[in-house]
């Protein structure tokens, strides 16, 4: 068996030392624009050649991430980057788009190419053709990575921040807030309360204690999160990690659980093993760092559990929030101490609430061990020429055409009568063949999950073959392998962003809500459908959520739709362009979808007029919807 790789993260250059000097096998990074942390650190085109040839003279391999969607503007600046990461001779770069991959192949030769997280990759069949390593969804039980690390070389993470949306299928931050996580600027609306409670607030990833089990799976690469976080977490997580899967090579796996605090101190949210091992992965309590639990406050005093030193960062919780500070003085059994154990009972500091926790954030006794400074190198003055492919205008002509999702056997048929041209329904009702047969006029389409595994991949095929709709909406990359002889729309989880995108898949997608109106009517190609009006889905979780709708401290109200093994977020307002969709029937773009559970006719209706170029009065209509991001883009 090939040992599994520790792949830990270099934020910034302390945390590349970090990782380096305490036995990483290889580092992840990200440049100053297209990655998917940046807020990091990150790197420049002055240092990353000296960061990549100092990991490279001490065995570590170095990946660069530009795993953030792109728009069509920003392609030759993305690929121009790639060419300076190919210079330093980055042994990898981690994109989101797999369409990129051809773009890739042709102009660096050589460089290996892993699809990211992003690309949420729950199954073999969603792998594309010459990618070099998935980074799977953190979602995968033991089973389906086992399965699909049998097919090609995997990376899993075993440490560090968990997202509660499937990676790369979050539009909360974006459309609620205007900073899309696509795009590496996520405002963590999950870290938030809703409905009084962080009902969304996951906790960290901790796989010491199962590791044995995840390198059983065939993973190539075992992958810490954490380019947001401090060196001494890197080496603290990184040293930890290395000796247990050393020692598991040697046949002596174990754990202490000294280790589990050291990693706890490093940085903790509370520790899950993930959804590999569990249903749940949220602690509603808190949404911040916890550090490690050291006591708590009883008639006044500290009883601790863990020893303290002067010098020791200490947070109280007080609530769901902690407050913290720096031990100047330490008392005990009424005389100044320079520390304690555990088991002493001190008096720290006034006014604490008996029955409040107490954490420590920081240890005296932590050292960094850094290694050597990165050494700079002179950097070339250019970089190789870069290919990228250029399209002519592709104008759509067909007529203007409304695709209508319908919820319910009467949605259908009414949508039906109101001339939409296609009706998408679900492929997992029972009454789908049923429905099939009372839509007379439009073409009927069946809609997937967007999340499915391989198992469920066959099984909705059979699904589809049994009903032989006119064609699918597809909400999975995984499908376009086995689907053949069907008419194919794609749904926005496909997060087409740009005119290499929309010459690459098979199909007509939905384009992504993410561009504004500019970007959208800029694309060459015009054959796509833009959403209208409808609900957009925000999130898609594995987490079950028992509330039916979630109130932010804002007052707003996002609704929660129960789907397929999870649940979906759906925006607190519908989005409603009406009068304005008319614009982008000025600029060629012929297909319109709405998807809405009620109303679908009269919506149908309005938006047949709206597209028709008649006059339609839209002042009454507005009121309660949103435009999303038609005039404002996103960051």
């Amino acid at each position: 068996m090939k040992k599994a790789e520790l792949l830990l993260p270099a934020g910034n250059e302390e945390c590349l030392r970090a990782a380096v000097n305490n036995g990483a096998d290889a580092v992840y990074l990200g440049l100053n624009r297209f990655n998917a942390r940046q807020s990091a650190g990150n790197f420049n085109e002055e240092n990353l050649f000296s960061a990549i040839d100092y990991c490279h003279k001490r065995n570590v391999r170095v990946y660069v991430a530009l795993n953030t969607l792109v728009k069509d503007y920003e392609l030759e600046a993305y690929f121009r980057l790639m060419a300076v990461a190919y210079s330093a001779k980055a042994d990898a770069v981690i994109i989101q788009d797999p369409c990129f991959i051809p773009i890739i192949k042709k102009n660096f030769p050589g460089l290996a190419i892993h699809l990211s997280t992003q690309a949420a990759t729950t199954n073999s069949y969603s792998v594309p053709e010459g990618i070099d390593r998935v980074i799977l969804a953190r979602e995968l039980s033991i089973e389906e990575i086992k399965e699909i690390s049998k097919k090609v070389e995997t990376e899993v993470f075993v440490h560090g921040a968990l997202c509660f949306s499937y990676s790369g299928q979050c539009l909360f931050s974006s459309i609620a807030g205007g900073r899309s996580g696509n795009r590496g600027m996520c405002a963590q609306p999950c870290r938030r309360k809703y409905n009084s409670k962080y009902l969304l607030s996951t906790k960290d990833l901790c796989l010491l204690t199962n590791l044995p089990e995840i390198i059983e799976t065939g993973a190539s690469c075992l992958k810490v999160e954490g380019r947001m976080r401090t060196p001494f977490y890197v080496q603290t997580v990184a040293s930890i990690y290395r000796k247990a899967i050393d020692d598991y090579y040697k046949g002596k796996f174990s754990f202490s659980e000294k280790q589990i605090s050291q990693l706890k101190l490093a940085f903790n949210r509370k520790f899950t093993t993930g959804f590999a091992f569990n249903k749940s992965i949220v602690d509603s309590r808190k949404p911040m760092n916890r550090g490690l639990f050291i006591g708590e406050f009883k008639g006044g005093k500290l009883h601790l559990t863990e020893g303290l030193r002067i010098g020791d960062g200490v947070g109280i919780g007080t609530g769901d929030r902690i407050k913290g500070f720096i031990v100047l003085k330490i008392i005990k059994k009424g005389k100044i101490v320079s520390e304690a154990s555990s088991g002493d009972v001190i008096e720290l500091k006034k006014g604490a609430v008996d029955g409040v926790p107490a954490y420590k954030t920081s240890s005296v006794e932590s050292v960094l061990n850094l290694g050597d400074e990165i050494p700079l190198i002179k950097t070339p003055s250019s970089v190789s020429k870069i290919e990228i492919p250029s399209f002519k205008e592709k104008e759509n002509k067909d007529k203007v055409r409304i695709f209508v999702k319908a919820y319910d056997a009467e949605s259908a048929v009414s949508a039906d009568k109101a001339n939409a041209d296609v009706v998408y329904y679900d492929i997992l009702k029972e009454d789908c063949l049923m429905v099939k047969n009372k839509v007379k006029h439009a073409k009927f389409f069946v809609y997937t999950p967007r999340i499915l595994s391989d198992k469920q991949i066959l099984e909705i095929k059979d699904k589809i073959d049994a009903i032989n709709p006119d064609g699918v909406l597809v909400g999975n990359r995984g499908l376009l392998k086995v689907l053949e002889g069907y008419e194919l729309h794609l749904d926005y989880s496909f997060n087409c962003f740009n005119d290499i995108d929309l010459n690459c898949f098979k199909g007509i997608p939905i384009i992504s809500l993410e561009l504004d109106f500019n970007d959208v009517v800029s694309l060459k190609n015009k054959n796509f459908i833009v959403l209208v009006h409808g609900d957009i889905v925000l999130m898609t979780t594995k987490e079950k959520l028992k509330p039916a709708k979630l109130v932010d401290e804002e007052g707003r109200h996002f609704r929660v739709r129960g789907i397929q093994d999870g649940c979906e977020i759906l925006n607190e307002k519908q989005i409603g362009l009406f009068n304005k969709a008319a614009d982008y029937a000025k600029e060629g773009i012929k297909y319109f979808y709405i998807d809405t559970a009620y109303c679908v006719d009269n919506f149908a209706r309005i938006y047949r007029k709206i597209l028709n170029f008649e006059k339609f009065d839209d002042t009454g209509f507005r009121e309660g919807y949103t435009t999303g991001h038609f005039n404002r883009g996103v960051y």
